[in-house]
């Protein structure tokens, strides 16, 4: 007696196959997509984190925390100098008692009385997105100042050499204001505590989104950036936080870091007025 076999033919295997390889083609992009929403999410999270413990600290002190500390300007990017920073200054009110005690803001950020704080990898620093090798980078940034320069005490940004600013200070109103980006770290970062281009950058270049070429130059700083796809988060001295795009006009870009320029603000304009502006 003879019986008769149920499977699959060799044909309707491949085209299942076939079948499934799609599904997995269209699904993976949609994963990737979701993933980096979730990571875009956190790190505005950790901004707004940030910015909360920047308006207790302006209730307490009167004013904002100094960009960064030196004996005298321009700040280079190497490891002398004092250059404790703003970021650290934050450690009270971001409830990161452990790490204040460990500060030691009599001598240099990079003395060996600071060196373990200065090599933690401290999460609220880091965007998730920003898959630096350098466990103590900061991906987030004080802006010192609208156009490319060396980071100085008469800068025009809310976060400058050996100046605290204050509300009052910030003319433009605190709305029009950007305070705090993302930039793309690189190994060469001199960590999260670091008052160099490691926590301040400007917007002369508009919004990175690959690590620029200027830290072969130590009075260089940078621009903002980060490895989000088309933009990066910002935060307005408001504690509002915005996903600016990286097709935004740089002048209106850099006018938004400018604290006191006293001109109508750009970023209200439509895309054809500001094509109209740039024509004239």
């Amino acid at each position: 007696m003879s019986s008769k076999r149920r499977a699959f033919t060799l044909v309707e295997l491949l085209v299942v196959i076939a079948i499934i390889g799609v599904l997995v083609g269209l699904l993976i992009p949609s994963l990737q997509s979701m993933r980096e929403s979730a990571r875009r999410t956190n790190c505005q999270t950790n901004l707004v984190a940030i910015g909360l413990a920047m308006q207790t600290y302006h209730d307490r002190w009167m004013q904002f925390p100094v960009g960064t500390v030196a004996e005298a300007g321009p700040i280079r990017n190497v490891a002398a100098g004092n250059h404790h920073n703003w970021l650290g200054r934050l450690m009270e009110p971001l409830d990161q008692a452990v790490i204040e005690s460990h500060l030691n803001r009599s001598v240099s950020i990079y003395s060996e009385q600071n060196e373990e704080v200065l090599s933690l990898g401290y999460p609220g620093s880091k965007c998730p997105s920003d898959s630096t090798p350098a466990a103590n980078a900061s991906s987030y940034v004080g802006l010192h100042h609208p156009t490319e320069k060396p980071i100085d005490d008469s800068d025009w940004g809310v976060f400058v050499l050996n100046t605290p600013i204050s509300r009052d200070d910030v003319s433009d109103g605190l709305s029009n204001t950007l305070f705090l980006s993302e930039k793309i770290s690189t190994m060469s970062d001199l960590g999260w505590l670091s008052g160099t281009r490691a926590t301040l950058r400007n917007t002369g270049d508009g919004i990175q989104s690959d690590t620029d070429q200027v830290e072969i130059d130590e009075l260089a700083v940078g621009s903002i950036g980060s490895r989000h796809p088309a933009g990066a988060n910002a935060m307005f001295g408001t504690g509002e936080f915005k996903f600016l795009s990286s097709s935004i006009d740089i002048a209106v870009l850099q006018q938004m870091t400018d604290r006191r320029d006293g001109q109508l603000p750009l970023h209200f304009l439509s895309i054809e007025q500001l094509r109209q502006r740039s024509i004239q």
